[in-house]
């Protein structure tokens, strides 16, 4: 088998696997550095479900992300964790608390949007601060990115299998509608961009404004995209 986590397992790693005839080797899970190593796998020969359920010992619970007030099933919202794998705070007491009471527990503010399902199974949305409000509308960029990421593999765009090849960021601006930008290692119209979110399901509300295409897409030593230099070098 194979077990996946940090990041959200790309299109192609499932593909690949299929390929070699081991579909069902590849099991997806979900960890935080706080709370080392999993918090969440998908189970070998069960339907692969978002991040599947919680290990032994570890609970989620879906609230609001501003009142903290437990949502119903198949809702989005903030997901809390605990269990006895849990960090028991940061070293640092200048660092606001990253924990919280609900219905008198002690829970982990993950930072990750997401819902559970009628049998445990936890379906992420993204990162908290990776979601966007326009008009009214809150907008996943990881989302955006995924759909763009399984078109251009229909579409046959030159996306790499080693590095990313495609990200997403947005900008606020004071009195103006809130911009979204692609940045790509390949080519890509801004036309053939939006068209495919059409196609995708997307409203009008979510149109990226620009594409830019770079050398490569900045990444980390974990190998996850570097939204951060993105932002601060080439949204400035």
């Amino acid at each position: 088998i194979c077990v996946t986590g940090a990041e959200k397992a790309p299109p192609e790693l499932f593909m690949l696997a299929e390929k070699m005839g081991k579909k069902d080797a590849v099991i997806e899970g979900y960890g935080i550095t706080e709370c080392s190593p999993i918090l969440s796998a998908n189970r070998k020969g069960e339907p692969h479900i978002g991040v599947g359920r919680a290990i032994p010992s570890v609970e989620f619970l879906i609230v609001h992300p501003e009142t903290y007030e437990v949502i119903n099933q198949q809702q989005q919202g903030l997901i809390l964790a605990r269990g006895p794998n849990v960090f028991a705070g940061y070293l640092n007491p200048a660092l606001a608390s990253p924990f919280v009471s609900v219905q008198g527990k002690t829970w982990y503010k993950t930072g990750d949007l997401g819902h559970l399902d009628e049998a445990g199974n936890l379906t992420i949305s993204g990162r908290q601060k990776r979601f966007i409000k326009i008009g009214g509308e809150m907008i996943s960029l990881a989302a955006v990115e995924d759909a763009l990421l399984e078109a251009g593999h229909a579409k046959k765009w030159p996306l790499s299998e080693e590095r990313p090849s495609l990200a997403l960021c947005a900008k606020e601006e004071a009195g103006a509608k809130t911009k979204i930008y692609l940045f790509t290692d390949f080519a890509l119209s801004l036309d053939e961009v939006n068209q495919t979110l059409r196609e995708k399901g997307f409203s009008n509300l979510v149109k990226v404004s620009e594409v830019r295409e770079l050398d490569e897409i900045p990444i980390m030593g974990s190998g996850k995209i570097y939204y951060r230099v993105l932002e601060t070098q080439y949204l400035v």
